[in-house]
């Protein structure tokens, strides 16, 4: 991406003016991109015989899957409400997610066990030195995955899209894992044959390790799981701020897909009449939605408040 004049955002990130024009494609030019780097590094792995690219090809498929989850949630969970549907569709990127997740720790378990046996065998002298190429490889996936890393956290702090910034770390991650890749084919160079399937069992683990934290996730997200009691607490100040407001007799939320769904009872000033009461009742939704963000909906009950 070249650097033309460009503008910062309150976050402290710089924001390049080409960013601007290229938003609607980004997350199309991750998943093409993360797919080209997950092919080339796995038919490199096969032909050079190197295991810790063909596990770093895995991170590669993990983030092609993940940006094609946030490609397709895009388009889909975008859609509103339907009768079939009366929360949305939103919770399609968790089901995805969750089947992803599952997919990638089946994988890398096989690939965890494989290369453990190959640094056994390493230590008997007993394997066979992968081709140089990997070494090239590894380096043309360092400068792709930054590439990738550095634009897609460009748009997605002009979007203020988490998912892509998400994505954007996952990249960067890869960055590194393919630099360690490096460093093991250059070492197997110099007759450290163990390197290579060593440094394939330490991408494993944190391979796992990362698709249990996405499996974690989808599973909250899936199942509705409660938000923190601080963001609750939050919640009941400012509908207490409210003019009009006495009391709140309940204030529970649940994630509902990215949204939040909160359910609040209030009390409010026993003279207010119907109407009145209806107006602080949209006063309070409108303060949560604004102060709090990222809520689907709100069900509020409104009593008269006795002393």
């Amino acid at each position: 991406m070249h650097k033309l004049p460009h503008n910062k955002i309150d976050s402290g990130q710089i924001v390049y003016k080409e960013c601007y024009k290229c938003e609607g494609k980004a997350t199309l030019v991750a998943v093409v991109a993360n797919l080209l780097l997950a092919l080339f590094k796995a038919v490199i792995g096969l032909f050079s015989g190197s295991k810790s690219i063909l596990v770093d090809a895995l991170y590669s498929f993990k983030d092609f899957m993940t940006s094609l989850v946030v490609y397709v949630v895009v388009i889909v969970s975008g859609k509103p409400p339907d009768d079939n549907h009366p929360y949305g569709h939103e919770k399609i990127e968790f089901v995805a997610i969750l089947l992803i997740s599952i997919l990638i720790i089946v994988g890398t378990l096989f690939l965890f066990v494989h290369s453990i046996k190959s640094v056994w065998l390493a230590f008997q002298g007993d394997i066979a030195q992968p081709k140089f190429i990997a070494f090239w490889a590894a380096l043309i996936s360092v400068v792709a995955n930054y590439k990738i890393a550095s634009y897609l956290q460009c748009v997605g702090h002009k979007r203020g899209s988490l998912a892509m910034l998400a994505n954007a770390e996952h990249n960067h991650s890869d960055a590194i894992s393919s630099a360690m890749v490096a460093g093991a084919i250059l070492g197997t160079h110099y007759g450290w044959y163990f390197l290579d399937p060593l440094v394939a069992v330490i991408e494993t683990i944190d391979l796992i390790r990362l698709s249990v934290v996405m499996l974690k996730d989808a599973l909250d997200g899936v199942m509705d799981s409660n938000i923190n009691q601080g963001t609750i607490d939050h919640m009941e100040e400012l509908a207490l701020l409210v003019p009009g407001v006495e009391q709140v007799t309940q204030a529970i939320a649940r994630k509902v897909g990215k949204g939040v769904w909160v359910n609040m009872a209030i009390k409010v000033k026993p003279d207010l009449n119907y109407e009145d009461g209806y107006k602080v009742g949209l006063q309070v939704e409108e303060t949560i939605k604004k102060k709090v963000g990222n809520i689907a909906g709100i069900n509020l009950s409104i009593e008269p408040y006795n002393v």
